[in-house]
């Protein structure tokens, strides 16, 4: 098994990893790109911008493809749905998280998406058993995810509570990932582009009114640095990146963008400590190796059933 494994990526063009690799830049600076919005924008602001901006994008792809969005209410019931699973409250959690914590180890919670979707396919899809080996890789990483929110809140609450806080507010963003990304399978079928597209103009129509209440002035003292940001969030993590996973996908399958998940947290932790001078703790490191080899070892055995693609972030 594991010699068609290397013959498979061996197989892949360079096109593929050049298009993988840009992912992994993408989603990997997502986090240190939200840390410098959220400095003087509110996480609320940065979360309804970022979503508005990928909307507006995705809407012009879709017009280019020649497709229009769904008129069904089933379907926009859906969008809904799964705006609030997969952009709505994780880019807010995720917002509001990285203020009281590195960039980096936000990067790291993440990578436990598909450690989670393994136990919500398990009970949501019949087709996605909870095997012996797909376990022992989810406790693995759930060990990691101790030494990072565990530890780490304990360490931080020396702090502050919030600290702590952020880091299980990270975590449930990731959780949320693993929701959208498990149940989006069973919606109705239709095209990608116009799934994602759906979903975005659902959140924007959900986050644009909740920041206004929640935070009517949010925007007057926003810097350059953070509105730049922003703007980074909504075109590169968001439309950028999906339009890009939606090629990769077709030609070269869920199997190959799920190498992401090793690569993104890594590249979060290059980014945060090399730009934005972060400093990680002990049981970081830990952490990280934990959750990867968890992931190893659930991607390595899972056999023929199909892999959910990770969310953007």
């Amino acid at each position: 098994m594991q010699e068609r494994t290397v013959t498979a990526l061996l197989a892949r063009t360079p096109r593929h990893w050049y298009i993988l690799g840009i992912l992994v830049a993408l989603w990997g600076t997502s986090f240190a790109s939200s840390k410098i919005a959220v400095e003087t924008i509110p996480p609320v602001w940065v979360a309804a911008l970022r979503i508005t901006i990928g909307a507006g994008l995705m809407l012009i792809y879709l017009i280019l493809r020649r497709e229009r969005l769904t008129r069904r209410p089933h379907d926009w019931l859906w969008f809904l749905w799964l705006a609030l699973l997969g952009t709505v409250v994780p880019f807010l959690l995720i917002s509001w998280g990285v203020q009281y914590v590195p960039s980096s180890v936000a990067g790291i919670l993440m990578a436990t998406v598909p450690l989670a979707v393994i136990i919500l396919a398990h009970m949501l899809l019949p087709d996605e058993p909870l095997t012996r080996r797909k376990m022992a890789g989810f406790l693995i990483g759930f060990i990691g995810v101790v030494f990072l929110v565990g530890i780490g809140g304990t360490q931080s609450l020396q702090s502050g509570p919030l600290q702590f806080w952020a880091l299980l507010g990270i975590t449930t963003a990731a959780v949320c990932y693993a929701l959208n990304g498990t149940t989006a399978r069973l919606m109705p079928v239709m095209s990608s582009a116009s799934k994602s597209a759906g979903v975005l103009l659902a959140g924007t129509l959900v986050a644009v009114p909740l920041a206004i209440i929640v935070s009517p002035d949010g925007l007057n003292e926003a810097s350059m640095a953070s509105l730049w940001a922003v703007l980074a969030l909504g075109i590169f993590p968001t439309a950028l990146a999906t339009i890009l996973l939606f090629v990769i996908l077709e030609e070269a399958g869920a199997s190959f963008v799920a190498l992401s998940n090793y690569l993104v947290p890594v590249f979060a932790v290059m980014v945060g400590v090399a730009l934005l001078d972060e400093v990680l703790q002990w049981n970081d490191w830990v952490g990280l190796f934990l959750v990867l080899c968890g992931i190893f070892i659930t991607e390595r055995f899972k056999g023929k059933n199909v892999k959910v693609a990770p969310s953007s972030t």
